[in-house]
């Protein structure tokens, strides 16, 4: 069997280039690793969006492979780019036997709208790996028996058959490692805020899913309030590969939270020492699950900056989103990783739900009051999945007509609000505001004039300046 993953088209179509670095589509490295070690197979993966593909581009280079299947991955703003994918393969190429797959978030959330596609042969909803193996095992041994596989949506005779879910994999360490040596390396780098060296950077995942239940997030959608860890020599063994392999020694960590099993995460950093592992690494952390502890034996071990979602400064929009923290246990989780000599990112949220303008005034003066190295503002956005979405729909505020590029954090459409006390328009200035006093204040400017000590540190910085740039001067947004 001939198979092509693909990671579709996006930023590079909808005008936001280069805004926020390239990150590996990891879930097809993960899923290209489970399947070539299953079963004898020609793997390749196709990432556009990296590459900054058109669709004649894509068009040429599946004429010229011929696959016997075509997986996606889909998110929900690039859904049509992976619907016209499909129409280009069955009807422009006429390659009719070659079997289409969508997997990911989108398929996930809609799989009845993803499958009345005439175009989409396959949907994997849920967790992919299992799900994927068993049906390319079963189209290359010729069998058509797919209701066998659990977490498939597929069509017999014009209709859309719904297999029972699937259970999740139990022991994550079962999961061959990531297949980083079917993807050009030199392609991705990390977006200035979590950008550490110069050195290659590749993702890492010790754990899958979280178990709090935040207004706006999609992962409970996906892994069910679970979440399930990697053992600490697994993750280490990977760590080490990375190493002599591809003579990769920055990581960045996807966990949701990768503090919030603290004994693991000691465990891990221990391991790390003891090795004398040379890497530097960044994570994600709520604010409420880290210590001076922790954070001292994550110094060692080579964590040079965590990311705190701290969302908002107004405790008041902090519990209707169900965050279940404070403002004041933000304010010392990044002491404490100060304190430590760990750089501090924390990402915001303007216009959830609750939001007015004096709401975001008190975040705004929260984040400038905080000891950050760097801070994102993002606009809230319903995502579809989340109960957020559901709530915008229910009040009105999208609809079934509203254009899937819309549901993105990065995009020059307008922003989708998710109450009535701000407009679109009102949400893109506040968002500009927000990054212009968070980076133009002088004590900030110093700050990063004085580590402008290493050619890494000059060009960080400099990167950092384009984009904030492009979001000052970004022209105003498009209803579409």
């Amino acid at each position: 069997m001939k198979i092509i993953l693909v990671n579709p088209p996006y930023i590079n179509f909808e005008g936001m280039k280069e805004s926020g670095g390239h990150a590996m589509p990891f879930n097809l490295a993960y899923l290209a690793g489970y399947l070539r070690a299953k079963i004898d197979c020609e793997i390749k993966i196709l990432d556009t969006e990296a590459m900054a593909l058109g669709y004649e581009e894509i068009k040429n280079f599946l004429a010229k492979e011929k696959p016997d299947i075509v997986g996606f991955t889909c998110l929900s703003p690039t859904i049509n780019h992976v619907l016209e994918i499909c129409r280009i393969i069955k009807e422009d190429l006429e390659l009719l036997n070659c079997v289409t797959v969508l997997g990911g978030t989108h398929p996930t959330i809609l799989p009845q709208e993803v499958m009345s596609n005439p175009y989409v042969d396959f949907a994997v909803i849920g967790e992919g790996e299992e799900t994927f193996y068993e049906l390319v095992k079963t189209l290359s041994d010729k069998k058509t028996d797919f209701e066998k596989i659990n977490g498939l949506y597929f069509k017999r005779r014009g209709e859309i058959i719904n297999n029972p879910p699937r259970q999740m994999i139990q022991n994550l360490d079962d999961i061959p490692f990531p297949a980083r040596d079917l993807f050009d390396l030199k392609l991705y780098y990390s977006a200035p805020t979590k950008k550490l060296t110069e050195e290659q950077c590749s993702p890492l995942q010790t754990s899958r899913g979280c178990n709090f239940d935040c207004v706006h997030c999609v992962s409970k959608s996906i892994w069910q309030r679970r979440l399930r860890y990697r053992s600490a020599d697994n993750v280490i063994a990977e760590i080490e590969e990375c190493i002599n392999k591809f003579n990769i020694k920055e990581f960045n960590i996807l966990d949701d939270n990768f503090t919030l099993n603290r004994p693991r995460a000691f465990e891990i950093c221990q391991k790390i020492i003891d090795k004398k592992l040379p890497i530097a690494w960044i994570c994600s952390s709520r604010a409420d699950t880290i210590s001076d502890e922790l954070a001292e034996i994550m110094a060692k071990a080579g964590c040079k900056k965590i990311s705190f979602g701290l969302e908002s400064g107004s405790q008041k929009v902090l519990s209707l989103m169900r965050k279940q923290t404070t403002t004041e246990i933000g304010k010392r989780a990044i002491s404490i990783a100060r304190r430590h000599g760990i750089l501090a990112h924390a990402s915001f949220m303007l216009g959830n739900i609750g939001e007015t303008e004096e709401t975001i005034r008190e975040t705004i003066d929260f984040a400038k009051s905080l000891d950050l190295d760097n801070a994102t503002f993002f606009i809230t956005c319903p995502v579809p999945g989340s109960d957020l979405y559901y709530y915008a729909q229910k009040e009105g505020l999208i609809s079934k007509d509203t254009p899937w590029e819309r549901f993105a954090p990065l995009s020059n459409t307008a922003p989708l609000p998710v109450q009535r006390s701000l407009t679109p328009a009102d949400l893109v200035y506040w968002q500009k505001r927000a990054f212009r006093e968070f980076y133009l204040r002088p004590k900030y400017i110093i700050r990063k004039l004085k580590q402008l000590n290493s050619w890494d540190g000059i060009k960080t910085v400099f990167l950092g300046m384009l984009i904030l740039g492009r979001i000052l001067f970004k022209p105003k947004p498009k209803n579409k």
